[in-house]
């Protein structure tokens, strides 16, 4: 995953997100509109055909590697108070206390299963 900053005024963020598709930016997508303080969240994701060498026809063999078929994101980001940047950053570690529980759980249920 890549991270380009396109624009940061105080109160906006925008930037790309290179390598990603729905799974991660949907989760943070979801806990940004759940603070008070955000305005709006959204992001726009690329088409997964948006390469014009996998709409060549079928007669014609073109090498493509994982860096040709990477999807890209536009992901903006509006504070009502606050900076952005401290929102996106709480945002992201609350993500990652909730993934991190979610291994503990699944952990569990595999040891008690181990059990029986």
């Amino acid at each position: 995953m890549e991270m380009i900053l396109e624009k940061y005024d105080g109160k906006l963020l925008k930037f790309k997100v290179v390598g990603e598709d729905h799974t991660v930016l949907n989760a943070l997508r979801e806990k940004l509109i759940s603070y008070p303080e955000v305005e709006y969240a959204y992001y726009t994701l690329s088409h997964p055909l948006k390469n014009p060498y996998l709409l060549l026809p079928d007669n014609v063999t073109v090498s493509l590697d994982s860096e040709t078929l990477r999807q890209e994101a536009e992901f903006v980001l509006r504070v009502k108070e606050g900076d952005p940047r401290e929102t996106l950053k709480k945002a992201v570690e609350e993500l990652l206390d909730e993934a991190k529980q979610f291994v503990k759980l699944v952990d569990k249920i595999y040891k008690e299963k181990a059990k029986k």
